[in-house]
């Protein structure tokens, strides 16, 4: 076994030869491997701790730009069209208002509002209908009307053919006899 000692780095480096068999030397020579063993583990942290470290920042970065590219688009779109930036944002709210639930203090609050809105919103729906049915029936635009408009051309088409076809037939006999 072989002592050194580095006065300058103030370090001591054992190392066994492997003439000295005794328990001391044994001892040596594991605490060494325990020590090589620690220390491989610290770089292997180390270098796992930075490369995981560099791989959160980069993944950062990555999403600060995307945000940041979405926020222009949007932005674009919202100035490109503003009304349809409305509607869409008028469309979502009505949505998540039929998904999410009432809350007790909206029912004590807006009751009685909910209510007269949803019975006027019934009644308007209730009147358009009525009324484009109306300007329908007017135009002659009924079921039945409809159908009698669809039976109406298919006897004009029907008659249509079969005039078209005596024509050809008339045609074929002429040129047949000269």
């Amino acid at each position: 076994m072989t002592t050194t000692i580095d006065n300058a780095a103030g370090t001591e480096t054992t190392t066994n030869s492997g003439t000295d068999t005794g328990s001391g030397g044994r001892l040596s020579g594991a605490t060494g491997r325990v020590r090589d063993t620690a220390s491989a583990a610290r770089t292997r942290a180390a270098d796992a701790y930075s490369a995981a470290r560099d791989r959160t920042s980069s993944a950062y970065s990555s999403a600060r730009e995307s945000a940041s590219r979405a926020t222009q688009r949007t932005t674009e779109g919202i100035n490109s069209n503003p009304e349809a930036a409305l509607l869409g944002g008028l469309a979502l709210g009505a949505i998540l208002a039929v998904i999410l639930p009432k809350t007790q203090r909206e029912s004590e609050v807006l009751g009685q509002v909910g209510r007269r809105i949803n019975e006027t919103a019934r009644e308007a729906a209730r009147a358009a209908r009525e009324a484009g049915r109306t300007q329908l029936e007017e135009a002659g635009l009924t079921k039945e009307g409809a159908k009698q408009k669809l039976s109406d051309i298919a006897s004009r088409a029907s008659e249509a053919a079969r005039t078209s076809a005596s024509a050809a037939a008339q045609t074929v006999k002429g040129s047949g006899e000269q």
